[in-house]
């Protein structure tokens, strides 16, 4: 795909980021695109669709940035979807923001790697299973396709602090996911409608405690 055919809409008009680095995306792009050939980074079956579906299904997390926030924790990161993309908008709008990477997957985390010292990144990288990492304190905590609700707001309490924001982009059919987490979780809960796909949202929770000793 050659970039004439990528739509930058959402990235100038909505993130209010630059050209120029909508360009450095596209060269993240052909980079997955090159690497995928190689690596399962992204399914093949989503690969053609991935502007829409992985970079600016992505983007569009930073539009709940809390303005405050210095350290944004992202698990499951795979071929950089949310945290890379976040990356690159913050290197142009936020650039003391720092991105943490968590991906066991060895072959995965040296594609990140290579996109990050390609392009400067603020980013820090852990091969790792996110439950075995310390705590990271994070203020923002994003993952996609990871788990179920429950599983994801597990590995959240850990890593956050007491202001953090979680940012869990979910299909329609994640209500039976709230209502299983609400056995075990308090939180606060906003339901953000997916500016890509109709059919999906962002739950955006605060406040996240215990509802019973675990």
């Amino acid at each position: 795909m050659i970039k004439s055919q990528l739509n930058y809409d959402v990235l100038l008009n909505k993130i209010c980021v630059s050209r120029e680095t909508c360009d450095l995306l596209q060269l993240y792009y052909d980079m997955l695109i090159s690497w995928n050939k190689k690596i399962n980074l992204v399914s093949r079956k989503s690969i053609n669709t991935s502007w829409n579906r992985h970079f600016l299904d992505s983007a569009q997390l930073w539009l709940h940035l809390p303005h405050k926030a210095n350290k944004w924790l992202d698990f499951g990161s795979g071929g950089g979807f949310p945290g890379l993309v976040i990356a690159f908008i913050s290197k142009e709008l936020k650039p003391g923001l720092k991105i943490v990477l968590v991906e066991k997957n060895k072959k995965k985390a040296l594609f990140l790697s290579e996109v990050v010292n390609k392009f400067g990144l603020n980013v820090e990288i852990l091969s790792k299973k996110v439950e075995t990492i310390k705590p990271q304190k994070a203020d923002v905590i994003t993952s996609r396709a990871f788990g179920k609700l429950d599983h994801l707001l597990k590995i959240s309490f850990r890593h956050q602090n007491k202001d953090t924001t979680a940012l869990f982009p979910k299909g329609k059919s994640f209500t039976e996911e709230i209502k299983n987490s609400k056995k075990d979780w308090q939180y606060e809960l906003e339901k953000i409608k997916n500016i890509i796909d109709n059919n999906s949202f962002i739950l955006k929770i605060r406040n996240l405690t215990c509802a019973r000793t675990r």
